[in-house]
């Protein structure tokens, strides 16, 4: 009677562990979401991890000071040299991908040493910059919104913080039927252009839907994501955007951002609004000079003393060429003429 009755608490104790390990482990497939992300787990981006870390790194900036450590005219300085230092290293990068792309190098790697060493510096002196020119971004940012009275007592909320990264790929599943989409999952930035068809194919071929996998250009997490750029327009529509989608989320609007296609699109647009408005309020208060212009000359040729920062300055790179084709900037361009439409 005994052995039957510990047979039976076995049995209940082995149940309740599969069960546990299986609702831990197995994704249950109760929707078109579910079902792509069994291709997707290993490779999905960690924004918990991420979001973490953006918040140490914005805590950090706040002890110190930043932006009111300096003056209006040393932050626009910051950022112009930010914005240099992110063209000369955007540069140098397509340089060495140009140098392993070439069939007719057979050394590579010593090519291409000389640019590696130039690329570190670069990530170096941007790494030093890119805290500085954030906090002037999002003060500028704040004070755009508390004059086109989207604060409370003059404090947006939630207050303006971005970090920028390198974003996400976000592939995108629609029916073949209907242009509709029906999941949107982040994959890790670092997936070769390989990995990517593979995956789409399929996923494609499994579910009997159409896949794209795309570039991200900003996630609307907290403190929110921007992928790196040196188009000032973009960069500071695209702040304002992802915290317009964070201001809805404390909202209907943003609450339901999933429940209809309607409500998605009435999010976005409303937040490319506030994208737009804000972005362009900026260019005309801190840099008037740029407003004419969608192109930030200046942030290319302006060069300026930093040591009273403990920046020292790096000499030029040699490598004035820029990349043929800016996928974002054209991107912006393709979106502002649909608009338009």
């Amino acid at each position: 009677m005994l052995y039957r009755i510990a047979r039976i608490v076995d049995l209940i104790s082995i149940t309740i562990v599969v069960i546990v390990l299986a609702t831990g482990s197995v994704p249950r497939l109760t929707g078109q979401t579910d079902r792509v992300r069994t291709f997707t787990r290993g490779i999905e981006f960690d924004y918990p991890t991420w979001v973490w870390d953006a918040t140490w790194l914005k805590l950090e900036q706040n002890v110190i000071g930043l932006p009111h450590l300096f003056d209006r005219a040393t932050n626009k300085q910051i950022v112009f040299e930010y914005l240099r230092t992110t063209q000369r290293l955007m540069e140098v990068e397509f340089s060495i991908e140009r140098v392993f792309a070439d069939p007719a190098i057979t050394d590579k790697e010593a090519k291409s040493a000389l640019l590696r060493e130039q690329r570190d510096q670069l990530l170096d002196r941007q790494a030093s910059l890119a805290p500085l020119a954030e906090a002037a971004f999002q003060s500028q940012i704040t004070n755009a919104l508390a004059e086109s009275n989207l604060t409370t007592s003059g404090q947006p909320i939630p207050p303006v913080l971005y970090h920028t990264t390198s974003t996400p790929l976000a592939l995108v599943v629609s029916r073949r039927d209907v242009i509709e989409q029906i999941a949107n999952i982040s994959l890790l930035p670092t997936l070769t252009l390989d990995d990517q068809i593979q995956l789409e194919d399929r996923v494609a071929q499994s579910l009997d839907v159409s896949t794209i996998t795309v570039p991200i250009g900003g996630v609307g997490v907290y403190p929110t994501m921007v992928t790196e750029t040196t188009n000032l327009h973009w960069l500071l529509e695209t702040i304002a955007h992802e915290w317009a989608h964070n201001y809805l989320n404390l909202r209907p609007l943003g609450i339901n951002y999933s429940t209809t296609p309607e409500l998605r699109t009435m999010n976005e647009t409303t937040a490319s609004i506030v994208g737009t408005e804000i972005g362009t309020f900026v260019i005309q208060k801190y840099y008037p000079e740029l407003a004419a212009s969608p192109v930030d000359e200046n942030a290319s040729t302006r060069r300026d003393n930093w040591t009273t920062f403990g920046i020292a300055p790096l000499p030029s790179n040699g490598f004035e060429e820029t990349p043929p084709f800016d996928f974002r900037a054209e991107m912006h361009e393709t979106r502002v003429n649909a608009d338009d439409l």
